[in-house]
């Protein structure tokens, strides 16, 4: 491949000045690339001058708190949210003897916690 290098200069006979040069850079290969070695000989000793570290409290500003015990502090419910709680239940009560169920009565059902005016639902009415 040949390089061609054109300049702003003029020639004798008056056209620009163009070199062209071809030094058969094309055929270059590489076929061994030679072995290269890298090793720390000598690590230098680093010594460093001791520093000086001491950290003192020269002076503290007083801090005074001051209450004042007249006051009063009063914590209240206003109110009570509105609310309708159902817990559901199941108690059991039995009697056995050497592990064999003699008698056994169980209850199950829901209660109610509830803070609300009570209005009874439709399946709360007792008859």
């Amino acid at each position: 491949m040949a390089y061609t290098f054109k300049h702003k200069a003029k020639n004798w006979g008056g056209d620009p000045l163009s070199v062209s040069v071809d030094a058969d850079l094309d055929n270059v290969r590489v076929k061994e690339i030679a072995p290269v070695s890298l090793a720390v000989t000598n690590i230098p000793i680093l010594r460093f001058d001791p520093i000086d570290s001491n950290v003192n409290i020269t002076n503290i500003p007083k801090i005074i708190i001051e209450a004042d015990t007249r006051s009063t502090l009063d914590v209240a419910i206003k109110e009570i949210p509105d609310t309708r709680a159902h817990v559901p239940s199941h108690y059991q009560l039995g009697v056995s003897i050497f592990g064999v169920e003699v008698l056994n009565f169980s209850l199950c059902g829901e209660s109610q916690v509830i803070t609300e005016k009570y209005i009874p639902r439709r399946m709360e009415i007792c008859r």
